[in-house]
């Protein structure tokens, strides 16, 4: 995101990055077996120092500050145990704030269809099938691995889903490369989740006056009296004591925050897979036929 940014003629004021340069060198064995990846994250490295981006490794940002909208923020050093280390606190000017500590799967199809998740993926075999007869699943719904990992995954999953609906069984010969590439792609993957995951300390970070569920405009204390004075100890509690992911984005948005808080695994909310589309994008979706009229495909209207 920084390096698209900073070629996009933005100017980035700093990367600020909770990893440190140690958790990358110890998974060294697993980056050398990807080749491509270790060049396209050079290309990145290079980028951010061609416009001269400041990196901060082993920081995070502790405070945003602005009235009306942000102006800076804080950032500080940490330790090696997650903690802030006192005394690094620094300000840096800024206009917009963006913060990730990964992805999570979207799996409210699957779910919706009755599939058995492991964790927060949906399950499969090795045939990317689910354990709902004549559904498969392949991609960032069976966990977060990248564009490669899904093409592989879906290319067994195709493979597989043709030979059976056709009543015929699959030879797995037949997604050897696919499957060899899926593997490398999940290991990758499991790779950068141990590298890249959040500061172990964060909540102790996160003030009581901290809006958390925006949707509904609940704080990190409300979160904490729920579990402290009214006894809740999992995410549904959280959310029928203080109203938090019950808004428009029914929890998608702040879930593994109010998990994190209240000191609960983050588990998958059972929720229709289908979401409210406002008016205008489907205003703005060209019309097929006219289309068809227009050689150049050009929209009008």
């Amino acid at each position: 995101v920084a390096a698209g940014l900073a070629a996009a003629g933005v100017t980035v004021a700093a990367l600020v990055e909770s990893a440190a340069p140690k958790a990358l060198l110890r998974r060294a064995p697993v980056w050398a077996a990807h080749p491509a990846k270790l060049a396209e994250g050079a290309g990145y490295a290079a980028a951010l120092l061609r416009h001269r981006v400041p990196v901060l490794t082993r920081h995070t940002v502790v405070e945003a500050h602005g009235t009306g909208r942000l102006e800076a923020v804080t950032v500080a050093a940490l330790d090696a145990g997650g903690h802030v280390r006192p005394g690094t606190a620094r300000r840096v000017p800024c206009a917009t704030l963006a913060i990730g500590h990964g992805m999570l799967p979207q799996t409210d199809l699957a779910d919706t269809l009755g599939c058995r998740l492991d964790g927060l993926a949906v399950h499969v075999d090795t045939e990317q099938r689910t354990d709902v007869p004549g559904v498969w699943a392949a991609g960032e719904a069976t966990g977060i691995g990248g564009a490669g990992l899904s093409l592989a995954e879906g290319h067994i999953a195709g493979r597989s889903a043709a030979a059976r609906l056709h009543g015929t069984r699959p030879d797995p010969a037949a997604w050897a490369r696919a499957a060899r590439a899926r593997d490398r792609g999940r290991a990758f993957a499991a790779a950068l989740d141990t590298v890249y995951a959040p500061p172990a300390h964060w909540t102790e970070q996160v003030t009581d006056d901290t809006t958390v569920c925006r949707c509904e405009e609940v704080t990190a204390g409300a979160v904490r009296e729920a579990v402290a004075d009214l006894g809740a100890g999992d995410v549904r509690t959280v959310k029928l004591l203080t109203r938090a992911g019950m808004g428009w984005c029914q929890g998608r948005m702040c879930a593994p925050a109010v998990a994190g808080l209240a000191g609960c695994a983050l588990t998958p909310s059972h929720r229709p897979f289908a979401r409210p589309v406002p008016l205008g994008v489907l205003a703005r979706q060209p019309d097929h036929r006219d289309d068809m009229s227009h050689p150049t495909g050009k929209e009008t209207g």
